[in-house]
């Protein structure tokens, strides 16, 4: 009875977040062009729902189809105090989830993922660019400022680098290993 009274009470949760999500995720204009329309989400059971803060706040990842691709979208939602229980609360309580977080995962620089907040009071914030803090400047601004530590390498130079590193350690391998031989050789008896 209790794991019918559990399962029931994360399907609920799950589709009460789940709603709330899908209405933010309508109200986007670039999930279509990042992942083609028409677009979906995925069935129930590739969903996960957790729960922390003694039950207090639900966790909620999703698949998103579209024609073209498919991307996951991660719900963060709290609940107003009443029964200690989840079933007890969406049942018989208020049942109201109020959403934290929703964010849709989205492409970026190296076949990573990069989190986006489909939020509205997010929208107006600047968002992280591929993955970077937004007080990250490239190494080539850094190498041009005065003042930096070390030698200004070019781009040839730095990529020469890990090669010069790796043929002078083969080397060293190969001297080690021929050094070896030619002592094995002049102890063995004659």
């Amino acid at each position: 009875m209790y794991l019918a009274g559990d399962q029931a009470s994360d399907m609920i949760t799950y589709s009460k977040l789940h709603s709330q999500a899908m209405e933010l995720v309508a109200k986007d204009d670039l999930i279509p062009q990042m992942i083609g329309a028409p677009y979906s989400s995925g069935a129930w059971y590739d969903a996960t729902l957790a729960f922390s803060h003694r039950d207090k706040v639900a966790h909620c990842t999703f698949q998103l189809k579209g024609s073209r691709g498919v991307t996951d979208i991660a719900v963060k939602g709290g609940r107003q105090p009443g029964y200690r229980s989840n079933i007890l609360y969406n049942m018989i309580g208020p049942g109201v989830w109020q959403l934290l977080s929703c964010q849709v995962m989205v492409p970026s620089e190296g076949g990573l993922v990069a989190p986006r907040s489909l939020m509205p009071e997010h929208k107006e914030q600047p968002q992280q660019q591929s993955g970077r803090a937004a007080s990250c400047q490239p190494c080539q601004e850094q190498q041009q400022q005065p003042g930096q530590l070390g030698k200004q390498h070019t781009d040839a130079q730095l990529q020469q680098q890990p090669a010069d590193e790796h043929r002078r350690w083969y080397h060293r391998l190969w001297w080690r290993q021929r050094q070896q031989q030619q002592e094995a050789a002049a102890q063995r008896p004659t």
